[in-house]
């Protein structure tokens, strides 16, 4: 990671983690053991570049310090979750989705600059994972898949207790696994990837498809659930009501996660698959099929050996995956 200023810190009792998402970036100020202190918001302003959005990050740690009426004289760090692909040890931001013009911006060093202590970035995504792995459900195990469903699918991994950047930081990509040979076109320009399958546009059109067909679901006779405005959460509820499109639409994305993750259990046999995002929330409509493939397809020993469990933090995670990675890279007692 990037060691960004030569200041000594790490005696100083609080911490910043930021979260920077494509409409808001949210700050939040903690104390060792992660308990809020104070949280700040505001727009991030993805289309209007990183000029724009840098000053707005720098405005949610002040407010979030302001919030929990904390001095920047007494944080050790600030970690931040940035969506895209990154060099970490030199602070840059190779590309991000939904924000404009954000190719190899130099991110670190600006903020480091205004607050004047040390400042550590990662994907949004693994930084997350560090946050369940620290403070959410991860926290009993040393190593970990995460997985976020919702309008992409992403995905961090931690083994012996260190995230797994891969030589190119491009490690837990789990969404861009291939499923699905000769599946639907992806935005990444491949054929059959996991979140082609199972991300949310993937959800509301395999439902169009069923109903198309001439297929009657509630989605289209109920007038609150027009289908031009279903989504994956209206599609779950609609199968927690029975309609037979949606739980099938919800069965046959669930299979497609749950093949996502047995490739992630064959393949490095972690202790624990976390399952985040907004899609996760649906419920059994979503979680029973996907336990049961994942039941049937797996190794024996090494599902035996790992519990998938859904997130614990929800939006927390971002934030508090912040604060994870500057105790890890600070050496701050209580990180795992």
């Amino acid at each position: 990671m990037f060691w960004s200023f030569d200041l000594e810190t790490g005696d100083r009792p609080y911490i910043v983690g930021v979260d920077l998402g494509g409409t808001n970036v949210r700050a939040a100020v903690t104390d060792r053991d992660g308990k809020i202190l104070g949280d700040g918001r505001e727009p991030s302003l993805a289309m209007e570049g990183p000029d724009a959005t840098i000053p707005q990050i720098i405005k949610a740690v002040r407010s979030a310090l302001a919030n929990g009426s904390i001095s920047i004289s007494e944080v050790a760090g600030v970690g931040m979750g940035v969506p895209g692909q990154h060099k970490t040890k030199e602070g840059l931001v190779l590309w991000s989705p939904n924000f404009k013009d954000w190719h190899g911006v130099q991110l670190v060093a600006p903020i480091r600059q205004d607050l004047r202590v040390p400042v550590f970035m990662g994907n949004d995504v693994n930084v997350a994972a560090l946050g369940e792995f620290n403070f959410g459900a991860g926290r009993d195990v040393s190593s970990l898949v995460m997985l976020t469903l919702g309008t992409g699918i992403g995905g961090g991994i931690i083994l012996d207790g260190k995230l797994w950047l891969g030589a190119s930081e491009g490690a837990g990509e789990i969404g861009h696994c291939i499923v699905l040979p000769d599946g639907p076109l992806c935005s990444c320009g491949r054929r059959g990837c996991l979140e082609s399958l199972a991300g949310r546009d993937a959800i509301v059109e395999r439902a169009a498809r069923k109903i198309q067909a001439g297929r009657p679901s509630v989605l289209i006779e109920d007038a609150d659930w027009p289908l031009w405005s279903a989504t994956p959460a209206s599609i779950a509820r609609a199968a927690q009501e029975g309609d037979q499109v949606a739980i099938e639409t919800m069965a046959e994305t669930a299979y497609y996660v749950g093949v996502g993750i047995v490739n992630a259990i064959n393949l490095l046999s972690p202790e624990m698959v976390i399952v985040g995002g907004g899609i996760a929330q649906a419920g059994d409509v979503l979680w029973g099929p996907l336990l049961r493939t994942v039941h049937a397809l797996a190794l024996t020993e090494s599902r035996r050996a790992c519990r998938v469990v859904p997130a614990e933090l929800g939006d927390d995670a971002g934030v508090m995956g912040g604060v994870t990675l500057v105790m890890q890279e600070l050496g701050l007692q209580n990180a795992k």
